[in-house]
């Protein structure tokens, strides 16, 4: 989307400070990578710790008080299949799981070819599913 530009930055990045500055100022998508815990500096951005000053929205990082912009988003990524966050971090974000895994993708891969070769098959699949899940 050109209207909110998206910033990454490496965690362990020397920049990583001015980089998240700069994304709640300008209200840019920050894409943090490499993430091994959610860095305590992060934790008023995470909790949305916003403060309304008058007509403006403002949010204390670290020592500093930036002004908020509400286009901002943060994403944090791990290839860590085993994170482990702390209680007080996990309690403020929500964990997806992209892993693949080979039998997903068998079962994805036969539903397919079964929706293409027999697709009343498929059909009746559905059907059934449909009846055991009011069951």
């Amino acid at each position: 989307n050109v209207s909110q530009p998206l910033d990454v930055v490496q965690s362990a990045d020397p920049r990583f400070t001015s980089q998240v500055e700069l994304a709640v100022r300008f209200g840019k998508t920050l894409l943090v990578l490499d993430i091994d815990t959610v860095e305590p500096m992060l934790y008023p951005l995470v909790r949305g710790d916003i403060v309304s000053q008058g007509h403006r929205c403002v949010l204390h990082l670290g020592d500093k008080v930036l002004d908020y912009n509400s286009n901002f988003r943060l994403v944090l990524a791990t290839r860590n299949p085993r994170l482990s966050l702390p209680p007080d971090a996990s309690a403020l974000c929500t964990l997806i799981n992209f892993t693949v895994t080979r039998s997903g993708l068998e079962g994805q891969l036969l539903c397919t070819t079964i929706q293409h070769e027999q697709p009343e098959l498929e059909t009746k699949k559905v059907a059934d599913a449909q009846t055991r899940g009011r069951l």
